[in-house]
């Protein structure tokens, strides 16, 4: 049931999901696609034919060139399962916000659902189109890397004042926390002293993005369009936030994306020494004539990898395009890393970035080409449909809204912690 409740100028309304999941309701998220699309046709199109598939809300037709038949296959099937696990979230989100209190209102009325379904593909797919005009390797790589840099630089500088004389204008209550001191030097009209968002700021933001997205017949529905924002703002602030600002959640996801770190074979048995023998310099010198030829082998492959790189990046004008061809897109990143790692307190990482971003800088053309490139040409659906079955499983863990996330003991965050680092590290390579 859902109920209705004024903060200041705006409304909010609160929904309450069902107390337990019954078993005829479906239970957790569906294992297969079958499910998936029971579930989407069920309750988003109950009147499409069974034979016929659902309309697609992706395409990503400007983000992946396929040259090969296989890759155009591959493509196809990874687009079809992006968009069925994005029909499963609306469609979980479609029981979970509208359903428990719709059906108390007009028990047999399906319609306003899939009004709303209209209205909400409508808006993925236009903001679909923005995305690929977008100059996005420009919002990674410049705009992001800067205002996080700035907030760190922020947070040091209040760090740093904490304890002079900028601190005494605070109130008694406020002196002994840094936050207050923080906020005071650069407050934000969204945000409190404590870190609470603003929910009318947060339902402004959504207003203009669906005003600016949204035809003049969608925008003028005003129930429907009330009530996509109110699901919005309720997932944010209360599922997003929360689990956003935690440090342990992030790696969780982090290493739920890249899987688990293979298990160690174990610590290798000793070796006896029993002198040097002519079997044991026979195969220590053929130990050493199999590395360096594996390495020259390595050296070979990269090389040629390298300059298969640079003649695609150099003949693909269409990865680079828009602002990134006119700003630097490396330096960001490295004054982030450093202001990150605080190289200013060591002499040894302040040189050894210097020497960095000079190397980069040497090469700044080139790697403002390759960037993009980078980007446009590794982002592929199967990326999307991983992002969006976690945010599926954290969202609606059992089919349903969730409750507030129990924060893992500070045992179990280190663990999460460790596991990242270890599949981090696996992922470099090796000689």
């Amino acid at each position: 049931m859902a109920s209705r409740r004024t903060v200041g100028r705006g409304s909010q309304i609160i929904f309450h999901g069902p107390r337990t999941a019954s078993a005829r309701s479906g239970g957790s998220i569906a294992s297969n696609s079958t499910a998936h699309a029971v579930l989407a046709r069920r309750l988003l199109f109950p009147h499409y034919p069974p034979s016929k598939p659902l309309p697609p809300l992706i395409s990503l037709s400007n983000t992946h060139d396929p040259t090969e038949e296989g890759d155009k296959v591959h493509d196809t099937a990874a687009l079809k399962a992006l968009n069925d696990e994005i029909y499963d979230f609306l469609a979980l989100a479609v029981r979970g916000f509208i359903l428990p209190w719709w059906g108390k209102i007009t028990p047999r009325d399906r319609e306003f659902p899939q009004e709303v379904m209209r209205i909400v593909s409508h808006l993925i797919k236009e903001l679909e189109v923005r995305m690929l005009v977008a100059d996005v390797p420009y919002l990674i790589a410049n705009a992001i890397p800067t205002l996080v840099t700035q907030h760190y630089l922020d947070y040091r500088t209040a760090e740093s004042k904490f304890f002079t004389s900028y601190a005494t204008g605070l109130h008694p209550e406020q002196s002994d926390s840094l936050h207050y001191l923080f906020h005071s030097l650069q407050p934000h009209m969204a945000v409190s002293p404590e870190g609470e968002v603003d929910p009318n700021y947060v339902r402004q933001v959504i207003e203009h993005i669906m005003k600016a997205c949204l035809p003049p017949e969608d925008w003028d529905a005003e129930t429907e369009r009330t009530i996509i924002r109110e699901i919005v703002v309720k997932i944010v602030l209360e599922d997003a936030f929360p689990r956003l600002s935690q440090p342990w959640f992030l790696q969780k996801m982090a290493l739920e994306l890249l899987g688990s770190p293979a298990e160690s074979a174990g610590p290798a048995a000793p070796i006896s020494s029993t002198g040097w023998t002519l079997n044991a310099l026979v195969i220590l010198f053929l130990s050493a004539v199999q590395a360096v030829s594996g390495f020259a082998i390595a050296a070979i492959a990269g090389i040629q990898a390298c300059l298969h790189v640079v003649a695609e990046v150099n003949n693909s004008p269409h990865y680079a395009k828009g602002t990134s061809m006119k700003v630097d897109l490396v330096t960001p990143v490295i004054d982030l890393v450093s202001e990150v790692l605080n190289a200013r307190e060591s002499a040894t990482m302040t040189a050894i970035l210097s020497l960095l971003q000079l190397v980069c800088g040497f090469f700044a053309p080139f790697l403002n080409r390759l960037i993009p490139y980078l980007f446009y040409s590794r982002m592929h659906p199967s990326m999307f449909t991983k992002a969006v079955s976690q945010g599926k499983k954290v969202l609606f863990p059992n089919g349903y809204p969730g409750p507030p996330a129990v924060n893992p003991t500070p045992e179990e965050q280190i663990l999460i912690r460790e596991q990242l680092e270890e599949r981090l590290c696996s992922l470099v390579p090796r000689s």
